[in-house]
């Protein structure tokens, strides 16, 4: 008989790496070719393999064997840690990921440098010092085969591309980073450290322990005197105006009471027991804000009144009664190990702080990290050969670096395993991470710290969010919400008016009402549940009330259908038998579950990118481009050839493609659209669609401002635009509750006030950074590729590192070492605004100096420039719109010349202008009018707030298309003509307040009237819409989203 095949449980189950230029250097470069036709040319073939064989008898080339980690010629090479200066250049050449050359090419490029007598070190001689270097800085590949048997590479978190290790010790990065949140109460919010998540949601183990104040190391939850003799805890620390401060509790008499404390050797001591009050939050009234420069004594050197210590006193602890943990660090006893909500009624802190212990002296460094998961094709052509991938960035970064490519780091990709199997390896370090903490050398204060790091949130979009919080893919799921307890028994149900207000959070009568939020803790808890269900009963009633609970665990649920049948009754009991293993059982649950410091509900904030541009901006611009008739398509490419994309920061328009390729754009591609939609659709639209589209190119810039000055009045503001948008798309059909990206906007603004503007959690650094996942792929045999892109990036990160001038710390003798005689070049100035830029002015440009401008110095010589860059994205020449402001004039300026005056050493620029006075707000587009003034003048640049971008008043000049633009082709000019605007004057025109450049200053400028619904406009939209329903029914509106086809899942329950 046949054995039945057995769960493989074995996390350990050894497997062999080999990479793919190991399985290439065992072929012979001397095999015999022969030909495979009379015609092969024999030249062709020899110049292929003359490198090859060149490197077989140039014997100094071959790698060097070696039985040491380190040769002397390593550790005495003035190039350290590589060999020499040619072995630096050879690990150049072959580049990385996105730069990386074949092997084949690398020798034609080695053969090139000999003409010059310059010898490269051979391919394997490079291939084993890129080893050796990522060994020597500590970076790793990190394997294991899946609870579902499918191998797994990851890099180390701690070590390689380093959530603080690498990083902390890179001089390019270590300023950078942030390690305390920041209070801002409330204003001036462009970074994750000014989080309400850092600041006051991570749990007493996770947010920031220590400070220094001279010299001297002081934790949360331990006693502190104060340079007043007052004994306080610190609970929190953070900045406040760019100085260390700590929300404290004030120990009084009444907080102290008579206690006994067991001895070791069975007798009692009578000391004191110190209780804090329970629910200290981070704004709770017992807590008081002092600076830091206060502290002066630590626990150690704080005394009783009988002489004694107070540690000793208070037995080594402080009580405080319920603590409110958070949430995140409350599991079932049954299935992870931490204590249950029972177990928590009484809290001790342990004095000192085991942080204190842990770190050995050193100062603790907490550096969060944004983690992020996608799945993405491996192929150059984006089709086929999913890989899901996981990278992340420091969240303690400013967004102008971490958004660059060189602060994003790869962890793990896999083309085999799924997110939660990969998700495996990751969490156990990461988790590592939280509760130990890792080594490493701070680059700022050159000295050795001790790092903890916590997931700050999670990113990615609706269908990853949904595989790493169990819940069901949104499409067309019947709990489609993640965040909230939005739900049906049935599809037939979402046709409802019920469903329609729940779906935006509304009463029958239109008035805002909450629905319930998930819990992280319920999610654990019911997913436990449905195990039990599925073992102890069936699987087909696991799945009916996973329908009622509105999860869907992954793994669990794949190794269930694994062992279903009676043949696989020994997978059930392997799987039940390991269920009951305290070591092994969160093995078989999505590893996401176990994520210290993770909060599934609050953590995975809505992304914009998806939610909103490829979501809500998709479907509308989509369906409008569709029902146009061909015959009329030439009038929109027209209207967007002569749109005026001047201080929108937009490289190419690309007016036939946007339009034509309107269901394939990616997300630049419909912020275009989405600037540009009321000056090219309008006058195609009718009445009721421009009511959508005006609405939400009001809403559009408030979600994509980086900046928020005042967060209570932006939130208002914010969820008030929601209101306006999702009341006038409602009303078009209540169909758009099929949509759940709609629904998303609704918790948008708590993501915000959890984390920032949504453009720190928007998912376009990551999702470009998949391009270099893909040219990494190329250099895979495909026999391994998620080990063979592990091992670039791995090389990458050691190559990286070196270059930036990264420290190498010996942590056994305390010595620090570079590379090479000289640190990498570091460019650390900063261009300081306003500034020339190297454009240069076109002759029908010049013009003569204005009369105004003579006047301002008589003896400063003044000369005409073509451009003038005022600020990072704001650059000024002929026909840039600014908002001035200076003594003379406030407002809006079309610039006609751009001067730059110099007067001995002092260089000035400015701006003559032409003025133009806000007028009524334009009906057709709901948008602020300009009227040109009689006025010109001269500004200071320094006097231009920023740059605004404005468009002509087409609909009220009636400005009719022509075809008189003359088209290039190969940077040539034809005769052939195309369709354009031709404007019918130059007096009016409109502040486009869609713009997505400064959208705060586009609002100021134009300041535009806010209109609030009312409950009674809710209740009339929301029975018009639902009577469109009924009665004409959109197709498109029922088809699942693109992302969301593969994944569904969630039908109604069997019977």
């Amino acid at each position: 008989m046949e054995e039945e095949p057995q769960l493989v449980l074995n996390k350990d189950k050894p497997f062999v790496m080999k990479t793919l230029e190991e399985e290439l250097d065992e072929i012979s470069s001397k095999e015999i070719l022969k030909p495979t036709s009379p015609d092969d040319e024999w030249e062709d073939v020899l110049e292929d393999e003359l490198p090859e064989d060149k490197q077989a008898t140039e014997i100094e080339e071959q790698p060097i064997v070696r039985f040491d980690k380190r040769s002397n010629r390593v550790n005495t090479s003035v190039w350290y840690p590589f060999k020499s200066k040619r072995d630096l250049m050879g690990s150049l050449i072959i580049g990385h990921t996105n730069s990386m050359v074949s092997r084949s090419l690398y020798n034609k490029f080695r053969s090139i440098m000999d003409i010059d007598d310059i010898k490269l070190p051979a391919w394997a001689t490079v291939r084993d010092s890129r080893a050796r270097i990522s060994q020597l800085v500590g970076c790793k590949i990190r394997s294991t085969m899946s609870i579902l048997d499918r191998p797994c590479f990851a890099l180390s978190a701690k070590t390689n591309l380093v959530s603080a290790a690498q990083e902390l010790s890179n001089p390019m990065v270590s300023p950078h980073l942030d390690f305390y949140p920041e209070i801002t109460p409330g204003v001036d919010i462009t970074k994750f450290s000014q989080s309400n998540k850092w600041l006051a949601n991570l749990s007493p183990f996770e947010r920031p322990q220590l400070c220094q104040v001279n010299g001297k190391h002081f934790y949360i939850f331990e006693p502190v005197q104060l340079s007043s003799n007052a004994v306080v805890i610190p609970i929190y620390f953070y900045n406040l105006d760019g100085d260390l401060h700590a929300q404290c509790f004030q120990i009084q008499r009444e907080n102290i009471s008579s206690a006994f404390f067991p001895l070791q050797d069975g007798h009692t001591q009578v000391g004191i027991k110190i209780t804090i009050p329970p629910n200290l939050i981070f704004n709770h009234m017992d807590l008081k804000v002092i600076p830091v420069d206060q502290f002066v004594q630590d626990y150690a050197h704080i005394y009783w009144g009988n002489g004694n210590r107070l540690v000793q006193e208070c037995g080594g602890k402080i009580f405080g009664e319920k603590f409110p943990y958070s949430k995140l660090d409350v599991c079932l006893p049954n299935i992870f190990s931490c204590a249950s909500l029972e177990e928590r009624t009484n809290d001790e802190f342990l004095i000192p702080n085991p942080w204190r212990v842990k770190s050995g002296g050193r100062i603790l460094r907490h550096v969060p990290i944004t983690l992020y998961s996608d799945d993405t094709s491996g192929n150059v052509s984006k089709q086929f050969n999913k890989h899901n991938s996981f990278y992340f960035t420091l969240s303690g970064l400013p967004p102008e670096i971490s958004n660059q490519e060189y602060n994003c780091h790869f962890l793990s990709t896999s083309n085999v395993a799924t997110v939660g199997e990969m998700g495996e390896l990751i969490i156990d370090e990461l988790n590592e991470m939280v509760t130990i903490g890792f080594p490493a050398y701070d680059y700022s204060i050159h000295e050795p710290v001790w790092v903890i790091s916590v997931v700050l949130c999670f990113l990615a979009d609706s269908p990853m969010h949904a595989k790493i919080t169990n819940t069901p893919n949104p499409g067309a799921s019947l709990n489609p919400c993640r965040m909230c307890r939005l739900s049906v028994k049935t599809k037939q149900e979402k046709k409802s008016m019920k469903y329609v207000q729940d779906f935006l959070h509304l009463d029958e009568e239109g008035y805002q009402r909450k629905i319930s939020t998930r819990s992280w803790y319920l999610t654990k808890q019911n997913t436990y549940d449905l195990f039990m269900v599925a073992t102890q009963k069936n699987i087909s009633q696991a799945k009916n009330k996973g329908k009622i609970y509105g999860l869907k665990d992954p793994i669990n649920t794949q190794l269930l259908i694994d062992s279903e049948g009676k043949g696989n009754k020994s997978k059930q009991e392997a799987l039940i038998a390991m269920n009951n293993d305290p070591l092994n059982r969160h093995r078989i649950y999505n590893p996401f579950l176990n994520l210290k410091g993770f909060d599934g509900v609050d953590d995975t904030p809505v992304e914009v990118l998806h939610v909103v541009l490829l979501g809500v901006v998709k479907y509308l611009a989509r369906d409008f481009v569709a029902s146009v008739t061909a015959k009329e398509k030439y009038k929109l490419i027209a209207r967007l050839e002569s749109f005026d994309s001047k201080s929108l920061n937009i490289t190419s328009l690309k007016p036939a493609y946007l339009i034509q390729h309107i269901k394939s754009l990616v997300g630049r591609d419909l912020k275009i659209i989405l600037q540009a939609a009321p000056f090219i659709f309008y006058d195609l639209m009718s009445p009721e669609k421009i009511s959508i589209w005006s609405a939400l190119c009001k809403l559009a810039p408030l979600i994509f401002q980086t900046h928020i000055q005042k967060m209570d009045q932006f939130i208002e503001k914010l969820e008030n635009h929601i209101d306006v948008f999702l009341l006038q798309l409602i009303k078009s059909s209540a169909q758009w509750v099929n949509k759940p990206k709609v629904h998303m906007l609704r918790h948008l603004p708590e993501s915000i006030r959890q984390f920032g503007p949504a453009s720190l959690f928007s998912t376009e650094k990551f999702e470009s950074y998949n391009g270099v996942l893909r040219k990494a792929s190329v250099h895979s045999n495909k026999q391994a590729p998620g080990r063979d892109i592990a091992i670039s990036f791995n090389n990458y990160s050691s190559l990286r590192y070196l270059l930036s001038g990264g420290v190498i710390y010996d942590h056994a003798t305390g010595k620090t070492q570079q590379i090479g005689p000289e640190k990498a070049s570091q460019d650390t100035t900063h261009p300081t605004f306003p500034i020339q830029t190297t454009t240069k002015i076109a002759s029908p440009d010049e013009s003569p100096i204005p009369h105004k401008l003579k006047g301002l110095d008589p003896k400063a010589t003044f000369v005409q420039i073509a451009q003038v860059q005022t600020k990072k994205h704001d650059r000024i020449d002929k026909d840039t719109w600014v908002l001035a402001s200076d003594s003379k004039f406030s407002g809006v300026g079309k610039v006609n010349s751009v001067w730059k005056s110099t007067h001995g050493n002092r260089i000035t620029f400015f701006c003559h202008l032409t003025t133009f006075v806000p007028g009524d707000v334009e009906p057709h587009y709901d948008m602020r009018q300009l009227v040109r003034a009689k006025q010109d003048l001269v500004v200071n640049v320094k006097n231009i707030v920023g740059c605004v971008n404005i468009q002509h008043n087409c609909h009220r000049g009636k400005c009719p298309i022509v075809k008189t633009k003359t088209t290039q082709m190969e940077r040539q000019e034809t005769d052939i003509k195309d369709w354009q605007v031709e404007h019918s004057d130059d007096q009016h025109f409109i502040i486009n307040s869609a713009s997505l450049h400064d959208p705060a200053l586009h609002q100021r400028t134009s300041n535009l009237p806010l209109v609030t619904p009312t409950p009674r406009d809710w209740s009339q939209a929301m029975a018009h819409g639902f009577a469109v329903w009924t009665n004409s029914p959109i197709p498109a509106l029922d088809e699942a989203d693109e992302d969301d086809k593969e994944y569904g899942d969630d039908d109604d329950m069997d019977e």
